[in-house]
């Protein structure tokens, strides 16, 4: 487990300077993701999250990104949220960003907010915040951190979230994608995110965290709430139920994980039990390179979310040569695996209700990651908002051993 000292030690390591400023550093990141943004109950819950980070930490903003008027203002001049929501209907979208700092510096204390459209499908949306990353450690900070937390996830009740150390960067966050993936080859412990992650976060969540919590809705893919409960359980896991989910907490203080040390066994073990829930099929958490400068693709972003299910899968020993699209070896013989089967066979799986695609081609088709003893999970019936309709059987597709 990483001590504050220790995590501070290694600030030279992950800050990364840009002439006089800071661009990318550790801070806490928390992000939630909910469905229907495009409602106006939903989007007063969020109002009343962004109103109680103001009141915790409203000191700290200086800055908000107008969307109207496509500019930065002042915080103090901002249109308050609340007002602002007042003259939206449900196909217009909140796009708010307020900081502290400037847009041209890594921010310490941040609120972000992005909804779906009412004409969208499968749109999540994402309400997400940064703190300095000392408020995950001393003890004060911690507890009205695990408070917000707790008020966020009662307000929303999420599709799933994170709360752990996080990659912080600027507003304009991809021209740092470069040292992202950088400091990401250092560092398991570190979560790189940016809004994009809300395109397949409606398939399941990403990663585990220091922090993670799984809604109801999600559960049901294996099984409902009690039954992930009993199985968490059953691997030695602590608990928190709450009305809407689970939170499970991988100790008292997040572990950056340095990649030269042995994996924590508790994020492994959590990691184990809750894979089933995990996108298999996730799109690059980086644009194309500019200059020839490495980013994530869909390959190595695939490989970044696999990073706790095995040593050696993260970071590779070598970017060179690597494909496009997520490695594989094309399976030695057809496997099914039935919603509720072990796993016997590495490898990711495919849902069978979708067209084939050609080798090397990007595949949509929603996918999961299992590893041998691993229970094959239910799939989703959901409305265009994320409406559950029910779970159903599958017998997913091997298509690639890994």
């Amino acid at each position: 487990m990483t001590t504050f000292q220790e995590l501070e030690n290694l600030a030279a390591d992950y800050q990364y300077v840009d002439e006089d400023r800071i661009v990318l550093t550790v801070g806490v990141l928390a992000t939630f993701y909910v469905w229907g943004g495009h409602e106006s109950s939903v989007r007063a819950a969020m109002v009343e999250c962004e109103e109680a980070f103001k009141a915790a930490y409203g000191a700290e903003l200086t800055w908000a990104f107008d969307s109207d008027r496509q500019r930065i203002v002042p915080f103090s001049k901002a249109l308050p949220l609340r007002q602002l929501v007042q003259s939206m209907d449900e196909d217009d979208q909140i796009e708010w960003f307020s900081a502290s700092g400037d847009s041209e510096t890594a921010t310490e204390f941040r609120l972000s907010i992005l909804t779906e459209r009412g004409w969208q499908s499968n749109q999540i949306s994402m309400v997400s915040f940064v703190l300095p990353r000392a408020h995950a450690y001393e003890p004060e900070k911690r507890t009205k951190l695990h408070d917000l937390v707790r008020l966020f996830v009662k307000k929303l009740s999420p599709f799933h979230g994170h709360v752990g150390l996080g990659a912080v960067s600027t507003y304009e966050q991809y021209e740092y994608q470069s040292d992202e993936i950088d400091v990401a080859t250092r560092y398991r412990g570190l979560f790189i995110e940016d809004v994009f992650h809300s395109n397949w976060a409606h398939t399941g969540f990403t990663s585990i965290d220091w922090m993670t919590f799984i809604g109801s809705t999600l559960a049901e893919r294996a099984g409902g709430l009690l039954e992930l409960e009993r199985r968490l359980k059953a691997n030695g896991v602590d608990v928190e139920m709450m009305n809407t989910g689970l939170f499970v907490v991988s100790g008292n203080e997040p572990d950056i994980v340095p990649v030269e040390q042995e994996m924590p066994s508790k994020l492994s073990v959590i990691n184990a039990v809750l894979r089933p829930l995990r996108s298999g099929n996730v799109e690059s958490m980086g644009f194309g390179s500019i200059d020839g400068e490495l980013r994530f693709n869909r390959c190595t972003t695939d490989l970044w979310v696999r990073r706790y299910d095995a040593p050696g899968i993260w970071p590779p020993a070598s970017f060179i040569g690597l494909p496009r699209t997520p490695v594989g070896k094309v399976p030695r013989k057809k496997i099914s695996l039935k919603t509720g089967e072990a796993c016997s066979v590495h490898g990711r799986y495919r849902h069978p209700g979708y067209e084939p695609v050609a080798p090397g081609d990007d595949d949509d088709a929603p996918q999961v990651v299992l590893l041998p003893g691993d229970i094959a999970p239910y799939w989703l019936k959901l409305g265009p908002h994320g409406e559950y309709l029910g779970r159903e059987t599958v017998t997913w597709h091997l298509v690639a051993e890994l």
